[in-house]
């Protein structure tokens, strides 16, 4: 692999983070990406289980929150 036209490490977290938010972007802009037959089952049944109201969710700022203290 060759070098990075970036220097990653050199990049604040901010700086770090919208740059994924600009590669996740670039992916979304693309078909559907491939997805094992496990991978396709897993989905549906979460979105069965959302759909139904079985499925149990936190809020955004829980999630935050816990990868925060984890990252400690």
């Amino acid at each position: 692999m060759s070098k990075p036209a970036i220097d990653i490490g050199g990049l604040t977290d901010a700086e770090r983070l919208h740059l994924i938010e600009q590669l996740w972007d670039s992916l979304e802009a693309k078909d559907e990406l491939p997805m094992s037959e496990a991978q396709a089952r897993e989905l549906a049944a979460r979105e069965a289980a959302l759909d139904a109201g079985t499925l149990e969710t936190l809020p955004f700022e829980e999630v935050i929150a816990a990868l925060r203290t984890r990252r400690v």
